[in-house]
């Protein structure tokens, strides 16, 4: 994480080992485990950030603890402690943080300080930890409850931690009293646990049969054996009917026809997800096969990566074609994909950039890339970006700050090439206001076996649709295999709006002909049907932009057209590379 000039940076955490029993003597401090999100606050010039356990600044979730640690008596700091909502019990609550989480300003989020780094530009990490304690116990003498002191008890280990379980209390952490601060997993803070919990991603879900709203009975969950990502159980329990509902809706884009785990296994009422959501889970133990036991569901993690970045192995380097692309910046890998010189690229973006900037102007952009011999969708850290290519800092939805690009000019389209990519797939937002739509798209994407005619008939049907709703919809062919419609939206709606309203009008097309269209992104069951893709719509989802060429045979590219053409038949990949402006003659069958 780069550090601005002049400004204190987020310091990586010190972490304790898990032990089965607690020290003895009398060297050490005890403090209650508390169940929460670890969170750092950073406190500099009157104001204040939070900063999760991977370094992500949630500080737009954290305002009211954030305006009382900027009231502080100093001018600067660096505390750390866990952020956290007691239950009804006067317990930490997981899942009750969880829905707090969306109030910024909620004011039953309580962060517990055990730990004082910084003080007005001295770093005291060197110091005990028992004077460090000290100072931080003086420092939040008025900021209770917000900002709360969290006391530590010097008896010994064992009656301590019986009676944090007796208490139901989820463990305790003992601290050396004379240690320094140390970031890593350190042997000078150990952690004993009365209840067994830990985070493991989830693979699969089983829909609650006939709920309204939907929601899920049970989840799979899985764990990382190196590259392997292998079965680990089901959590059958432990869900609020608020938290079933809002875990379904979380998993609802990720949604794919095969299991992601590396031994398939038998699961006939699953649902199989991307494994990029993380699930906080207790259970009583482990069978020798990895299987945990009695596994009890807590809550979802949304302030840790989702899937654990790892250097491609040997063997994966291997299947991948020998490319050199760090795994971690492969979203989806396109195997198959064909992609341009970096020469017929620019070319291309000469002649075309002032139609393609009314369309790919101003917008955050998802990029397809060429790069070390493999074609992939990125994430995750960007190459070298050229001056004329503009940065957008945005919060994703997972937690923590990501980089979006965009361009204004012909400059920019060229420093897109230079960074080697192919495809734009802009937002359906400006870069002057990201967190509403101002486009609504509808993909129709047509399976196997199904003509052409067809998608021809659905997306004039869908004008008709959502000309009733009082939207004026343009076609775009894709270059693919599709047509996408588009439609301009009123100021000010939110993405979700947008999203349940593309949903709501495809709606119309499935109930008047469920046979033929459909809006599961399954493969298999889309032959033969019309996939009606709404998933398009979404804060930070995607389609491929106008103009934008694409990976395929031929260099088809994404180009809008008339209802009239629609009308005549027009393909999807008329418009190439070559002849951005011209029909291309259709190829013999």
């Amino acid at each position: 994480m780069r550090k601005p000039k002049g400004r204190l940076a987020f310091i990586e955490f010190q972490s304790p080992t898990l032990v089965e029993r607690a020290p003895a003597d009398a060297d050490w401090l005890h403090e209650i485990k508390y169940d929460g999100y670890r969170t750092e606050l950073v406190i500099e010039g009157g104001q204040a950030r939070a900063f999760t356990r991977r370094g992500y600044d949630w500080s737009h979730r954290y305002k009211r603890i954030l305006q009382t640690a900027a009231n502080l008596p100093i001018k600067s700091a660096i505390l750390d402690g866990e952020a956290v909502v007691l239950g009804k019990t006067g317990l930490p609550d997981f899942q009750a943080l969880e829905r707090e989480l969306g109030n910024p300003n909620s004011s039953k989020i309580i962060f517990f300080a055990f730990d004082l780094l910084h003080l007005n530009g001295r770093d005291l990490r060197a110091q005990p930890l028992i004077e460090r304690k000290a100072a931080l116990q003086t420092l939040l003498q008025e900021s209770a409850p917000t900002l709360t002191y969290a006391e530590h008890l010097e008896l010994g280990g064992k009656d301590v931690y019986d009676h944090a379980c007796r208490m139901g209390l989820e463990g305790i952490v003992s601290k050396r009293a004379d240690s320094p601060y140390r970031s890593g997993i350190q042997a000078s803070w150990l952690k004993v646990k009365c209840i067994k919990s830990d985070t493991f991603p989830i693979v699969a879900f089983v829909e609650k049969l006939g709920a309204q709203p939907r929601r899920i009975a049970s989840l799979y969950i899985g764990r990382w054996e190196g590259d392997r990502l292998l079965y680990a159980g089901k959590a059958q329990s432990g869900y609020t009917m608020e938290a079933a509902r809002r875990v379904r809706e979380r998993l609802d884009p990720l949604i794919v026809s095969k299991s992601p785990l590396s031994e398939p296994i038998k699961k006939p009422k699953a649902t199989w997800v991307r494994p990029e959501v993380l699930a906080e889970v207790q259970f009583s133990g482990v069978t020798d096969r990895g299987i945990l036991r009695e596994v009890v569901f807590k809550g979802l993690r949304e302030d840790l990566q989702a899937i654990p970045a790892k250097p491609p192995s040997p063997s994966k380097r291997r299947f991948d074609g020998q490319h050199g692309v760090p795994r971690e910046n492969i979203l989806q890998l396109l195997p198959d994909a064909v992609p341009p010189s970096k020469e017929e690229l620019v070319d291309y973006w000469r002649r075309v950039a002032d139609r393609a900037l009314v369309h790919l102007s101003r917008r955050p952009l998802k990029l397809v890339r060429h790069a070390y011999g493999a074609t992939f969708y990125h994430k995750g850290p960007l190459p070298p970006i050229p001056t004329s290519v503009h940065q957008l800092r945005v919060q994703k939805r997972e937690g923590g700050e990501g980089v979006r690009v965009w361009v204004d000019d012909l400059d920019g389209l060229l420093g897109l090439v230079e960074m080697d990519a192919v495809e734009l797939h802009p937002w359906n937002a400006t870069v002057d206001d990201i967190e509403h739509a101002d486009q609504l798209v509808l993909d129709l994407d047509p399976g196997e076996g199904m003509p052409w005619d067809a998608v021809i008939e659905a997306a004039l049907s869908l004008r008709g649709i959502l000309e009733a709703a009082g939207l004026q919809s343009w076609p775009k062919v894709t270059g693919g295999k599709g047509v996408h419609l588009m439609a301009p939206l009123a100021p000010g709606m939110s993405h979700d709006r947008a999203r349940q309203l593309a949903k709501s009008l495809a709606q119309h097309l499935v109930d008047a002909d469920p046979e033929r269209y459909l809006l599961l992104a399954d493969p298999a069951a889309r032959r033969g049907r019309i996939f009606l893709d709404y998933l398009r719509n979404g804060r930070g989802n995607t389609a491929v932009g106008a103009f934008s060429p694409r990976a395929r045979l031929g260099f088809p590219i994404a180009h809008p057209v008339t209802w009239r053409q629609v009308e005549a038949g027009i393909r999807p990949d008329a418009f190439t590379l070559a002849r951005p402006f011209k029909v291309a003659p259709r190829r013999a069958a």
